[in-house]
């Protein structure tokens, strides 16, 4: 069986096309992301424009390609906090389905932390750990805390990368009055969510998606040797550096692509706060997050109800412990 996942997300849409097969994991056969930026001004002002919807027609045109190219027999989209924020939300699903011919399923916070967190703890999380994973989008971010692939706490905050350096982020470099007005927000933000999961406990702790991924690779440019680790002191360190830097001059450091320059100050500032919040010191960057989860959600949902049709309940599918 091939399948596509698309996640159509607030600063980038991503795409993985794999194979599911007898095996404790599936085979990826693609995959491909693009920065987009649909929620830039849509997460402010309620509204995608339409220069946003036909970047995203023809991103998706291509990515409906790669995933047909590789015999994908299904591909789900998924879109998440921007088109929850849109006021013509429905509109963008009706042009994208005519003009790419792709169904969009726009899902709640609390269903990408799920399907974030089902991909950080099969990709990234040692076997019986309780994890925690932190999620920074373009347009939200998603806690959970998951023990042997089920959720004991999920969370989705209105705060992410795009939308705050949207809000605050005005001076190049960005001036100290907004960094601590953006620090504010997020504190106020994270506040009400601190104790529910402290209370919950968990004992390795990981961050998925492209801030964190991002800043894990910087990290190792300015302080190697290569590690997936990030800890906190480190990163305090490298949000200074990089909040002191122009634009001009943060697309240049190493490590940091181009596109997401604007962007890596807020994200990695929100990085920071939710470890203070939580008491963390260190984390394991993962590279597999909502994609991921969405493709490992399908194979399970298809092998319990294979399991419930006669000739079908010894299969196994390949990526489903």
């Amino acid at each position: 069986m091939k399948l596509a996942a698309i996640d159509i997300g607030s600063n980038s849409i991503k795409v993985v096309v794999v194979e599911a097969a007898a095996g404790d994991s599936f085979t990826v056969l693609a995959s491909d992301r693009e920065t987009v930026r649909l929620g830039q001004e849509t997460l402010v002002n309620k509204h995608i424009s339409n220069a946003a919807l036909q970047r995203a027609i023809d991103c998706l045109k291509q990515f409906r390609l790669l995933a047909e190219t590789h015999g994908a027999e299904d591909i789900s989209a998924i879109a998440t906090a921007f088109l929850r924020a849109a006021d013509n939300s429905s509109e963008f699903m009706r042009v994208i389905e005519e003009q790419t011919g792709l169904s969009v399923e726009v899902i709640s916070g609390i269903e990408e932390a799920r399907l974030i967190g089902l991909a950080a703890s099969f990709g990234c999380a040692e076997r019986g750990a309780t994890t925690l994973n932190i999620d920074i989008g373009g347009g939200s971010t998603e806690i959970s805390i998951f023990h042997g692939g089920q959720p004991l706490k999920l969370v989705s905050i209105n705060m992410g990368a795009v939308g705050l350096t949207d809000r605050f982020i005005r001076s190049d470099p960005p001036a100290p009055n907004e960094l601590g007005a953006l620090r504010s927000e997020i504190r106020v933000s994270l506040q009400p969510h601190v104790e529910e999961f402290l209370a919950h406990g968990w004992s390795s702790t990981t961050a998925t998606s492209g801030t964190a991924t991002t800043i894990g690779v910087a990290l190792n440019q300015v302080w190697p040797p290569a590690s997936t680790t990030v800890t906190l002191e480190q990163l305090k360190r490298l949000n200074e550096k990089l909040a002191a830097l122009s634009l001009a001059e943060r697309r240049t450091f190493s490590g940091i692509p181009p596109q997401r320059a604007d962007i890596i100050v807020a994200g990695g500032i929100v990085l920071e706060e939710v470890m203070i919040a939580l008491g963390i010191e260190s984390l394991q960057t993962c590279d597999w997050s909502l994609r991921e989860g969405a493709i490992i959600d399908r194979l399970e949902k298809w092998e319990r109800s294979s399991a419930s049709m006669p000739g079908l309940a010894g299969e196994k599918i390949d990526g489903v412990r």
